[in-house]
């Protein structure tokens, strides 16, 4: 048996990251959780029926709070830049626009509705937003490093072997580039709250790197860099199974230690 306080350590614990991040949290706090119910999107709809089933706990991925302070995860995206070398006033210039847009969206937020509810229901509830991209991220940028400098092609046929990845519709898809090229360094740009857009992606082509890796990205935004660096490549994971590798990886943990878990999705690979 675990605790909500418990299982939100072991996540920071997988992820590596020294401070529990604003788009993560305990709602409702639970004691003796045996039985967890985990999705990537958590409604009223779902709080009901795991109440209905008996759950102890359940866990969303994406927060139910929507949009408030998120621009410190957002901010991430920056040092990814600088850790690569990428000087500091040109890594924040990259972020600017997007922190206002998130700033903005946060007014127009229902971030009431599900939290209220949990707590309306007494229903154990948390989210685990940064720390599963993050070991998401670590998992997918171990693949690639292990394997530079390689071909765009067999990289993108490695991170398949990946869970849930077999088993997805969805798979990973170089969008962008020539799939033959080889490369020699593949930042994953994940973990940041959502994706870098053009902004971010431009700032890493004009200091030479060759490829991204993204979750997903606004189908303008992919037009633009098609157009302004057609020799770049750009990385799609998808984001469902995105998601779910690092997931699946915590939710395996929480399997280890004697905690029964339901998933909406991919529940046959835990």
């Amino acid at each position: 048996m675990m605790t909500t306080q418990e299982i939100m350590e072991l996540a920071m614990e997988m992820s590596q990251l020294e401070v529990e991040p604003a788009d993560s949290g305990i709602y409702v706090e639970g004691q003796g959780i045996k039985n967890v119910f985990f999705g990537i999107d958590i409604g009223v709809e779902e709080l009901l029926w795991a109440r209905q089933q008996g759950f102890d706990l359940v866990i969303a991925h994406h927060p139910p709070n929507a949009a408030l302070r998120y621009e410190d995860i957002y901010k991430r995206h920056a040092t990814f830049m600088m850790q690569a070398g990428i000087p500091a006033e040109e890594a924040h210039s990259a972020i600017a626009d997007k922190l206002v847009d998130l700033h903005i969206q946060s007014k127009t937020e229902n971030f009431t509705r599900v939290v209220g509810m949990a707590k309306l229901l007494n229903m154990p509830f948390m989210n685990i937003h940064a720390p599963i991209d993050e070991i998401t991220r670590k998992t997918l940028q171990k693949t690639i490093d292990d394997m530079l400098p390689a071909t765009v092609s067999d990289i993108v046929h490695e991170m398949n072997q990946i869970d849930p990845f077999p088993h997805s519709p969805v798979k990973v898809e170089a969008i962008m580039g020539d799939p033959q090229q080889k490369v020699d360094r593949l930042p994953v740009l994940i973990g940041a709250f959502t994706n870098g857009g053009y902004h971010i992606a431009k700032v890493w082509f004009d200091h030479g790197f060759p490829g991204v890796v993204y979750m997903h990205i606004a189908p303008q935004e992919f037009q633009k860099l098609k157009v302004d660096f057609p020799d770049r490549v750009l990385v799609l994971t998808g984001h469902m199974p995105g998601d779910y590798v690092g997931a699946l990886i915590f939710l395996r943990e929480l399997k280890k230690r004697g905690i029964n878990v339901v998933s909406v999705g991919f529940h046959e690979l835990i």
